[in-house]
């Protein structure tokens, strides 16, 4: 992975991309579920509304997403157009794609696309010590994996790296987040939350935009390294019974029967007793996973490294 393929695979996903800011008023939903778009060109276009789309129109009109979901496409419509009208002094953003729209937004929204994001990455860190481990693009997030070739313990084939994250959608801000990579098993382990950088889809110049991701880059950097030492001191930490541990995490998070027996069989390849061995069983089991179950995982493996067990 290079940084030319990243760039030539979101060029591909941005194509027939459009956004379109209209009022309430302009807006009509079918019967059929599709919302039909005054934009001034004649007849309304009719666009199909994606899941994530549907559920923020429910969120603007203040419709409960679960109830709306039961109704038949008669009273959806009805129940859609009457708040519609309601609410026509408000505006949207629609972000769509050929003749479907993924994401209904808030007009104030300001969207940093996959590209700006993979750009300033770029100009901040391509001609560093960087290996790009791992790129992830798919309809509602990016996901990009950086690791240092200089913050490293080779006693212990761990790394540092960071995760960048962008979603276009509206289902987070721009966030970079620190993780370890362990080399012998490929395993990262996310440690998110207060640690991370998040910045908002607020707007900025992109001489500011830039300017605070290289600041947050930088810092999750330096928190990555001090999650490489504290990854090693897990090995110091026993646990008398790893497989009962993991049974208990298992069940609390609700995990099904068949990952837990992923989770258990990579405790099994390599089995230790202590922290460091339950940590390491969750992360090699999320390489089995989709690409965003696997992310959700290592950050799950993450909360691990200080919470009781």
């Amino acid at each position: 992975m290079d940084w030319n393929t990243i760039e030539q695979q979101i060029l591909a996903d941005d194509h027939n991309k459009w956004d379109w800011k209209t009022s309430g008023d302009k807006l009509q939903v079918l019967e059929t579920g599709a919302l039909a778009l005054a934009n001034g060109h004649g007849e309304p276009a009719h666009y199909a509304l994606s899941d994530h789309a549907t559920s923020q129109l429910c969120q603007r009109l203040e419709i409960p997403v679960p109830h709306y979901r039961r109704l038949p496409g008669e009273m959806k419509a009805t129940v859609d157009n009457y708040d519609l009208s309601r609410l026509s002094g408000k505006s949207y953003l629609l972000r769509g794609k050929s003749d479907w729209i993924r994401a209904f937004l808030s007009a104030d929204y300001v969207a940093y696309d996959n590209k700006q994001i993979a750009e300033t990455v770029q100009s901040l860190l391509g001609n560093g010590a960087i290996t790009i481990k791992n790129f992830v693009l798919e309809e509602t997030n990016l996901y990009l994996k950086l690791v240092s070739e200089e913050i490293v313990d080779r006693s212990a084939d761990l790394k540092a790296g960071i995760m960048i994250g962008n979603s276009e959608v509206g289902l987070g801000s721009v966030s970079v987040e620190p993780f370890v990579f362990r080399k012998p098993c490929t395993n990262d382990l996310i440690v998110a939350d207060e640690k991370s950088f998040r910045h908002a889809h607020l707007h900025f110049t992109a001489h500011e935009f830039s300017s605070r991701m290289a600041e947050g880059i930088s810092h999750v950097f330096e928190v990555a390294s001090s999650i490489v030492d504290a990854f090693l001191e897990t090995h110091e930490e026993p646990i008398p019974n790893p497989l009962e541990t993991i049974r208990k995490l298992a069940e609390e998070r609700q995990m099904s029967q068949k990952f837990r027996d992923q989770v258990v069989s990579g405790y099994l390849a390599e089995p230790e007793q202590t922290r460091f061995g339950v940590i390491n069983a969750f992360t090699r089991a999320a390489q089995g996973l989709a690409p965003i179950q696997r992310i959700e995982m290592e950050r799950f493996a993450g909360t691990l490294l200080g919470a009781g067990l």
